[in-house]
């Protein structure tokens, strides 16, 4: 597993999913808020490796502005798009990776670790990727897939009275929660968490005229479960490639 790779893949997360104000499925079109994000993004890319490797930086500078720049201008807004436009931009990041060899090594923080200090700061990186990816990131995924579904809902079905953003939050919780536990070798507290879950929202929305929001609201929780475990297959895998090395 490339540390160079990992280095920029939780850049890209960071930038893309949560230091970013506008909606990452749809960045605001300007100019500058697309340069300002895409230098945000190479900054922290610079600050990970620990190097100011000028060809690096600049194709990274390109590469996360024409992306940005072509899901603003170019791509339909979707799930298909977005998560064409992020398999590519990952793909560019691999491609970078494979490019510059010598970028970790030569960094600041290469030359100065080695040994189990090189694999510790290795899978700290594998393990803030996949949290990066499996709660702020999934829930974007999440939204743009049940959007169709979203608009279908009448409006007296939407719930009344709660929190704002609360189901985002409620989202990032359970989904971090399902990777603590894998990750910990707990998994079959996984089911009492979804358990839990289903008593305190099917309680209130057990009645049929709540049918479509009770299906709404199963397809939601068994996609943010599945990639919380998908999430957590990929950075066990990604945690034993490094023990491996």
């Amino acid at each position: 597993m490339s540390p160079t790779f990992l280095a920029l893949l939780v850049a890209h997360l960071l930038g893309e999913f949560v230091l970013r104000r506008d909606p990452p499925s749809r960045p605001e079109g300007a100019p500058i808020p697309l340069l300002l994000h895409a230098a945000l993004v190479t900054a922290l890319s610079a600050l990970l490796l620990g190097t100011l490797n000028a060809w690096l930086l600049g194709s990274l500078l390109l590469v996360h502005s024409l992306s940005d720049a072509s899901r603003s201008h170019l791509l339909p807004r979707g799930p298909r798009s977005f998560l064409g436009e992020q398999g590519v931009r990952l793909a560019l990041l691999a491609g970078l990776a494979w490019s510059f060899p010598g970028a970790w090594e030569t960094g600041l923080w290469g030359s100065q670790l080695t040994g189990d200090a090189l694999r510790t700061y290795a899978q700290v990186l594998v393990v803030t990727a996949g949290i990066l990816a499996t709660v702020p990131a999934a829930g974007v995924v999440i939204g743009l897939l049940l959007e169709p579904l979203t608009r279908e809902l009448e409006e007296e079905q939407s719930p009344a009275g709660g929190l704002r953003n609360g189901g985002r939050y409620i989202g990032w919780l359970e989904r971090g929660l399902v990777l603590i536990l894998y990750l910990s070798g707990q998994a079959s507290g996984i089911g009492f968490v979804l358990a839990t879950k289903s008593i305190l929202r099917f309680g209130e929305i057990k009645d049929s005229e709540h049918r479509k929001l009770a299906e709404f609201i199963l397809i939601g929780t068994f996609l943010s479960f599945a990639l919380a475990l998908s999430g957590g297959l990929l950075t066990e895998w990604a945690l034993g490639a490094i023990r491996a090395d």
